[in-house]
């Protein structure tokens, strides 16, 4: 029998998150224990396949599981980590920030500045739309980073959606303009908290932090998003998940 799923003021994938992380933290599911199927899982709680793995990747991003292709899903603790864990297999999973909101604390068209300009690789003058604000963790309501959205005036409206929209803004920019990206670049490097970002971010002045900037273009080389994510340390992880092509050369 279908278990019931009550809650519908969140996503049903995060329903599925909280029941099962209750499970493990219950004991229910020990750690090194697998996890029933995404098919049984399906049947339990009457959902897509889809939705399933979306829980699962909740619990993955707390490192509270391991999900491994063609092996299932591993018990890898019975709490969650504090720092929020972005494990990545896939283009699509590092260009964006599952189980978190985003806080608008800023928004409006812009011409770039010296200093906006050299984030972008644009030239100063130009005319951008810029949001900016605080992303949080869904689980912990912690502040994981602070970012700033940069994108053409064109696609203003896509940018306006992030608050109520968890997808990447460039799949908002894809599903509403047709805009597809043909090449994302990532820059990271050690950096530190302003005092202005600290208040924001719940840390103290000059606290340690990691920058990333992620720079889209289209299949033409057309720059038109730049984002700039600013994480205190200890709030945020990298895990790469990457495998060997074995596959033999002609």
């Amino acid at each position: 029998m279908a278990s019931t799923l009550t809650d519908t003021d969140r996503p049903r994938y995060q329903v599925i998150a909280d029941d099962l992380m209750a499970e493990i933290t219950a004991g229910k599911f020990s750690v090194g224990s697998m996890l029933p199927t995404e098919m049984e899982l399906c049947r339990r709680y009457d959902v897509s396949r889809y939705t399933v793995r979306e829980a699962l990747r909740q619990l993955r991003e707390l490192g509270m599981v391991q999900m491994r292709r063609g092996s299932g899903t591993r018990v890898l603790s019975t709490q969650p980590e504090q720092a929020y864990v972005q494990s990545v297999s896939a283009l699509s999973e590092l260009l964006r920030y599952p189980g978190t909101s985003f806080t608008v604390m800023k928004s409006g068209r812009i011409a770039l500045d010296a200093e906006q300009a050299e984030i972008l690789h644009a030239r100063p003058g130009d005319d951008w739309f810029h949001i900016s604000g605080v992303r949080r963790s869904d689980s912990a309501n912690t502040p994981i980073c602070w970012q700033d959205i940069y994108v053409l005036p064109q696609f203003e409206d896509a940018a306006r959606q992030v608050p109520m929209d968890h997808r990447a803004v460039h799949q908002i920019i894809e599903q509403r303009h047709g805009e597809i990206i043909g090449q994302a670049q990532l820059d990271m490097f050690a950096s530190h908290i302003d005092e202005d970002l600290a208040t924001q971010l719940e840390v103290p002045p000059d606290t340690a932090a990691m920058t990333i900037i992620r720079r889209y273009t289209d299949h033409n080389g057309r720059l038109f998003e730049t984002t700039r994510s600013i994480h205190p340390e200890g709030r945020f992880v990298y895990s790469l998940d990457l495998q060997r092509d074995w596959r033999t050369r002609d």
